[in-house]
């Protein structure tokens, strides 16, 4: 995904499209695309100051989960915050919780 030249309000907003691109599917138009074609569209007039939005030309479809989904219905941005997860630690939770 090209982010070079996009406000950070862009690279910050939480409707973003992921990193690595995956193919996606707007639930507005119906068309299926890359997540790397998805745009962000300036709207000054407003207090937020712009949308990720479908690129399909007349659709209003906008924000990456939100009106715009992987079609990889198991699909998950891999996150830094994640790297230690492991499987025993979830195991051990649902053991503490167990009466």
């Amino acid at each position: 995904m090209i982010m070079a030249g996009l406000p950070p309000e862009a690279l910050e907003d939480c409707f973003r499209p992921p990193d690595e691109a995956v193919q996606v599917q707007c639930i507005h138009c119906g068309n299926e695309y890359s997540s790397d074609e998805i745009v962000w569209r300036p709207e000054p007039d407003l207090d937020i100051k712009g949308f990720w939005c479908c690129p399909i030309p007349g659709c209003d479809g906008k924000g990456f989960q939100f009106d715009i989904f992987p079609l990889d219905t198991e699909w998950e941005e891999f996150d830094d915050e994640d790297a230690d997860y492991d499987e025993e630690d979830e195991d051990d939770e649902d053991d503490e919780s167990a009466p």
